[in-house]
């Protein structure tokens, strides 16, 4: 018998386990535990009683009704981005390595398994000509963005990825894989739209697609000590911007680290970020603004792939 924190596991219960899903169950003592249980953000330090790195829809269901039977709580980790608690004395379910990603160009959707991260479904996007709503970040989990969600570079004109699902594939709490859509388990499908993840183990969604290949995005630095008067300036100028172009504002303090452009380097700014997704002449028209105001320090906005979507 393993014993995590006081929490007892038969070992033929994890072993049994192992013998009904493809994917590694993983306990407490085994080589690869610390590993397995490493959350994105290493000041997460969690002990989870048994941990099952799930290799399909139905390795999840399986985990569910092991849980339900051993009496263990359930966490799921994809990328590990979003850990907000530690998944201690539980099953924890690791998706990372359900990496499935269809796209359909005529009918302008995607399948998204549960561990996949924005980049690849923006590859395959983009080559047809098409969008998701990701956010800033390629590097950022589909599931966990979108479950909470979703504010990205389209957001204005296109709505929060959590707009643009279809329907989800999700292990229900009874072990159950459901699909979950306006015609089937609508309430489902509504509450998992934005509402998180507390309702099931979500192991695809399927999503509309837009059409948006070039956008007039960047960002525009203005020195620190102009903070007060951009914040002001940002203020006022979103009031008239068009849908078509979504943005933000923010104060960056640049470390000296590889990562960062050595011109960037100990140094802060107050930025001005945005992503027009219409004709790109209004784009910069709209940037001018800006322009004419005050010249920035650093000038990074112009006509981009929307590939290139981390602003």
């Amino acid at each position: 018998m393993a014993v995590v924190r006081g929490l007892p596991i038969a070992q033929e219960s994890v072993d049994d386990l192992r013998t009904r899903v493809e994917g590694a169950v993983v306990a407490p003592g085994d080589g690869n535990y610390e590993q397995a249980r490493r959350a994105w953000n290493l000041l997460v330090d969690q002990h989870p009683a048994v941990i099952l790195l799930a290799g399909s829809a139905a390795d999840v269901a399986e985990g569910v009704r092991f849980a339900r039977a051993e009496g263990l709580g359930i966490a799921v980790q994809a990328t590990g981005h979003g850990v907000s608690l530690p998944a201690d004395d539980c099953l924890l379910i690791v998706t990372s390595a359900m990496q499935g990603v269809t796209v359909d160009a005529e009918a302008r959707t995607a399948r998204i398994e549960a561990g996949v991260k924005w980049g690849p479904v923006l590859e395959q996007a983009q080559q047809v000509g098409l969008a998701p709503l990701l956010g800033s970040s390629p590097d950022v989990g589909v599931i966990g963005y979108t479950l909470g969600g979703g504010l990205g570079w389209l957001a204005r004109k296109h709505g929060l990825a959590a707009d643009s699902v279809r329907a989800f594939e999700v292990v229900t709490p009874d072990g159950t894989l459901r699909r979950a859509g306006n015609g089937e388990n609508s309430d489902l499908f509504w509450a998992l739209r934005g509402g998180g993840g507390a309702f099931g183990v979500i192991t695809a969604v399927e999503i509309n697609l837009s059409p948006v290949t070039t956008v007039y995005g960047g960002n525009l630095f203005y020195p620190i000590e102009m903070a007060r008067e951009v914040f002001t300036r940002y203020r006022d100028w979103v009031q008239a911007v068009p849908d078509e172009m979504t943005s933000s504002v923010l104060i960056a303090n640049y470390p000296p680290v590889p990562e960062v452009p050595e011109f960037l380097h100990n140094r802060s700014f107050v930025q001005v970020r945005g992503c027009y997704a219409g004709p790109l002449e209004e784009g910069q028209a709209l940037v001018e603004q800006w322009r004419d105001w005050a010249a920035p320090a650093i000038d990074v906005f112009g006509p981009m792939p929307f590939s290139q979507a981390a602003l």
